[in-house]
Order: structure tokens, then C-alpha cells, then sequence
């Protein structure tokens, strides 16, 4: 399978840290085939590498597989939790992902703007590896109150303390044009507070199993599930 690049815009050129991956990490030649992507769309394309710059010619637009909008709002982690929660997010489906500042969050929102560059990489890089069309949008907030929930068709909240509702009865089909927020409590789980505050918004909570998972990998669970329904 070729190796797949996210730029900015679609004008036969690739610049920067993707072109010196090109250039001198691969070693490809005028010929070798890439994938582009840029605005949810990925071309196959083949490489032009005689000047100075590296270009491309596209050669066909890949299919791209509909699937609803999922966003991720994580419980910020303890880090560098963080890091791994925007990596499998990303192979695993998330639209976009939310981490947000809630009650019993150890770590707390500093920096954000270094940050957020710093995720965005990681997402880059996460995207190409699973050959998405897109990359993730990574937004912080202050706290579960700065979302608007209002957006989703549905909102599942992981609930260690729900015992009975699973993620098949929560949501017996999934369409395509759906949007589905999944939230994941940090360390220790949401506190009595928020979840009194989320039920009066509609939110269902879900049961995960028997099993207590990780914060930063508690969301692959319901990611999953989504993608293998959507199939």
C-alpha cells in the first residue's frame, strides 16, 4: 500500500517535514505512487522528484467509506496519557476529539496552544498510518460545561456505575449521517456532580463490562463497536 501524506491544499507540490520523509527517510523515485490527501479526499498519485521540489501528478481519487462523525471527549489524563488517547483515537475512528478539564482531572490545562501542535502531529501521523481520508480536529475545554451537546444525536457516557444499558441497546443502528459524542471520565471516573449534570442533558450512560479499563483506552472499546457496525 502507498504511503499516504495530509497537506494542506491540493497543488501538486509537498513541502516540509513530508517532503524530506519523501526525499531522504523513503528514498523514493520519480514514479513511486503516494496517496494525497487534503480536504477529506485522497488521491493515488505518482511522484516527480527531477527538480527540487517534490511534486505529484494525481492519478485517480480513492473511495471514500461514509461513516457517521464521532467525537471523542476525554477526561484529561495524567500525562503522557494524552498522547496515547489522540493516537488511538485516531486509528480507531474518532471524527474529532475533545480532551476536557473535569472534576477529578489530576492534570490541569496549561499551555494549550504548544499542545494542541503537539497533538495535531500526533494525529497526522496516527491518520496516515491507518489511511484515513481525514485527520481529527484536537480541541481542549476548561470543562464538560464548555461543550455544547446539543450538536449530537446521541451522547453515550462510559458509566462504571451503570450496570444494565450496553452499547447495543443504547444504539441498535447506526447511519451514516449520524453524530455520536462518546465521553470518557480521566482517572478515577466522572464524579456524582458531572453525572447528574449530564443525565439532565439526555446523555445515556453505557455500560463497558465487567471490567474497568484505562482511561486512555476505556474509548477504543465503543470505537470499535462503532466501526464494526458501520462496516
Amino acid at each position: 500500500m502507498p504511503q499516504r501524506y495530509f497537506i494542506e491544499n491540493q497543488n501538486n507540490t509537498i513541502t516540509g517535514q513530508d517532503a524530506h520523509h519523501i526525499k531522504k527517510v523513503m528514498r523514493m523515485k520519480t514514479g513511486d505512487e503516494i496517496i494525497v490527501c487534503s480536504n477529506g479526499k485522497c488521491f493515488l498519485s505518482s511522484l516527480n522528484l527531477e527538480g527540487e521540489e517534490v511534486q505529484y501528478e494525481v492519478i485517480k481519487e480513492l473511495k471514500k467509506h461514509d461513516q457517521p462523525e464521532i467525537t471523542l471527549i476525554q477526561g484529561l489524563p495524567k500525562n503522557p496519557k494524552s498522547d496515547s488517547v489522540i493516537k488511538y483515537g485516531t486509528i480507531f475512528g474518532a471524527s474529532k476529539i475533545i480532551l476536557a478539564g473535569m472534576h477529578r482531572s489530576i492534570t490541569k490545562l496549561e499551555n494549550e496552544e504548544n499542545k494542541i501542535k503537539r497533538f495535531q502531529m500526533i494525529a497526522k501521523e496516527a491518520a496516515e498510518l491507518a489511511h484515513r481520508f481525514e485527520v481529527p480536529a484536537i480541541e481542549m475545554a476548561k470543562s464538560l460545561d464548555k461543550i455544547d451537546l446539543s450538536h449530537y444525536d446521541v451522547v453515550l457516557l462510559a458509566d462504571e456505575n451503570e450496570k444494565s444499558m450496553t452499547l447495543e441497546n443504547a444504539l441498535p443502528s447506526i447511519r451514516k449521517e449520524m453524530r455520536i459524542a462518546l465521553i470518557i471520565g480521566p482517572e478515577g471516573g466522572i464524579s456524582d456532580a458531572e453525572r447528574i449534570s449530564l443525565l439532565s442533558k439526555k446523555v445515556i450512560p453505557v455500560t463497558l463490562g465487567y471490567y474497568i479499563l484505562p482511561t486512555e483506552i476505556a474509548s477504543l472499546y465503543i470505537l470499535t463497536y462503532l466501526s464494526i457496525k458501520n462496516i
